[in-house]
């Protein structure tokens, strides 16, 4: 019985008549029926992209972050509440947008295999996955913390006790976070542990105990807003105390008090304080990562926010919108509309219409940004008009023209602009604003923008007599001066003089080593002009200032 079994494996296999005994057996490696099982054994197998790397299985609700990284969006909640970033992954963030085209491949293939779509996950196996992945000593830590934070008062998280639990937390923990995450520099291999997690020690505040306990379990409002205002305080004191308060934790409970009705009262102090984390470069990245632009974007819009409120979103978005990484996330998330609101509506207070011009100007550096602005119904009127009154203040006049140049940096903006009338009021603020050197510069550099690879320019340019404001700014401006430049080049472009080709397609656009032009209008002598006025610009609305 036994010396038949091979016998039996190997007849599948045979196609042809069993062969004697003294011929050897042909396995027939590549036959069809063998090829049949390995394919239908890789269809049953779901592809690596549709399941999570945290939970390990297919993703129900798959949400895809700035960085590229797609995860399901349970798993990266828990993260959040956990504080926990595991290997591979920028942020545990709500700075999420829906990966629409996941989901539905991921429902396509599960339709195709017989299998059940996948449900979302519960918080409770979301948790459990997250604490899966973590290492088992920083699982245990966490595991024993949470347990002493849920069985303590409020007053002990103000306690020695409360610190020491916070630095037994960190220092018993093997993972080494990365100097964007923490605020400490990457560990090479090899150096000693002990004086890593004394880094990571020294990096964690007190106070982060503090306010996320009050803002996530305190039952007196009043609680919460003294926490709050103690934590703006914090963040006056120095840079390295505004980078070792900027943590995943702090950041989410900053969230909270900006997205519930109940905590209107602390939001003022919230926003400034978030206007003060991001004073520090390193800090601007992680805020965004962490998901508060989305409530800042709800304090803008929402009509019950303070106007101090108001002023400090439209702040902290302006220091966000510095980092170029931050620029087209901010634009997705839907930050635009409101700050062109903001902007263009004389009711508003003059700081918080600057912050929102200022933000404005730097997400409109982006090219994605530039065309929803373009897109947006009414922005470029609401922006020429704006530019356009003489009863608005010169600051905000000029901000307004510096975002129509970045908008008219790109074809659909031009398309957009024109459409508005803007050479026939660019033309005007030029021929009737001759004593703002100013509003000149940033006329001619719309000028000269929205005539770069337009044949439509040159004929709305003469019928609304741009050649003679141009040709006074070319006569009065000294050689070397970059407006003079701009103005004779459009005065040639508007000729259509073949010398002048490279200016009607705009294939001379080119950028400095370090210089941060993506979707600007920078060109030759131009390039030094924008340098100078995003420095002027950055420097006069004040993000150096702590609130």
């Amino acid at each position: 019985m036994g010396a038949g079994r091979p016998r039996r494996w190997k007849l599948p296999f045979h196609r042809s008549a069993p062969s004697s005994p003294s011929s050897p057996p042909d396995p027939e490696p590549h036959s069809p029926a063998r090829s049949a099982v390995v394919v239908v054994a890789e269809e049953e197998a779901p592809p690596a992209e549709f399941v999570c790397s945290i939970l390990g299985a297919l993703m129900a609700d798959p949400v895809i972050l700035p960085s590229g990284q797609t995860y399901e969006r349970a798993c990266l909640q828990a993260c959040a509440e956990l504080a926990f970033l595991p290997p591979g992954m920028g942020s545990a963030s709500d700075a999420v947008i829906p990966n629409t085209a996941l989901k539905a491949a991921i429902g396509t293939w599960c339709a195709r295999s017989g299998r059940v779509v996948p449900a979302p996950p519960s918080a409770d196996a979301a948790r459990e996955a997250v604490l899966r992945a973590m290492p088992a000593d920083a699982a245990k830590s966490v595991r024993t913390r949470r347990a002493a934070l849920a069985s303590s008062s409020n007053s002990s998280y103000s306690s020695p006790a409360s610190a020491a639990s916070t630095s037994s937390y960190t220092s018993s923990s093997e993972i080494i976070p990365a100097e964007d995450e923490v605020g400490v520099k990457p560990v090479k291999e090899g150096t000693n542990k002990d004086a890593v997690r004394e880094q990571v020690e020294m990096a964690v505040d007190p106070l982060e105990d503090v306010v996320v306990a009050k803002v996530m379990d305190a039952e007196e409002e009043e609680e919460v807003v003294l926490a709050v205002a103690g934590l703006r305080e914090a963040t006056r004191e120095s840079a390295e105390r505004r980078r070792a308060l900027c943590t995943p934790r702090m950041l989410a409970a900053l969230r909270r008090v900006l997205l519930i009705p109940r905590h209107a009262s602390a939001r003022v102090d919230a926003t400034a304080a978030l206007v003060n984390l991001t004073l520090e470069p390193a800090n601007k990245v992680r805020i965004v990562r962490a998901g508060a632009v989305p409530p800042l974007v709800e304090v803008l819009r929402s009509s019950t926010s303070a106007p101090e409120a108001r002023e400090h979103a439209a702040g902290a978005l302006f220091g966000l919108a510095l980092n170029e990484d931050n620029r087209a996330a901010i634009g997705v998330l839907g930050a635009v509309p409101p700050l062109l609101d903001l902007l263009t509506s004389p009711a508003h207070a003059a700081p918080a219409r600057r912050d929102a011009g200022m933000a404005l100007y730097h997400l409109s550096l982006a090219a994605v940004n530039q065309s929803k602005i373009a897109r947006f119904p009414g922005a470029p009127k609401a922006l020429l008009a704006v530019a356009s009154s003489a009863a608005e203040r010169m600051p905000i006049r000029r901000l307004a023209l510096m975002v129509v140049c970045n908008v008219a940096a790109c074809t659909e903006g031009r398309a957009a602009l024109m459409d508005a009338g803007a050479v026939a009021a660019v033309t005007a603020i030029l021929s009737h604003d001759t004593r703002s050197a100013e509003l000149d510069e940033w006329c001619v550099a719309a000028m000269y923008a929205m005539s770069r690879g337009s044949l439509r320019f040159r004929g709305l340019a003469r019928a609304a007599g741009a050649d003679a404001a141009l040709r006074r700014v070319a006569e009065e401006c000294a050689p070397g001066i970059v407006r003079r430049d701009m103005a004779r080049k459009t005065l040639r472009a508007m000729r259509n003089e073949a010398d002048d080709a490279a200016d009607l397609t705009g294939s001379s656009l080119e950028c400095g080593d370090g210089d941060d032009c993506a979707g600007s209008i920078v060109s030759d002598g131009l390039m030094s002009f924008r340098r100078r006025q995003r420095e002027l610009g950055s420097s006069s609305c004040g993000n150096t200032a702590e609130f």
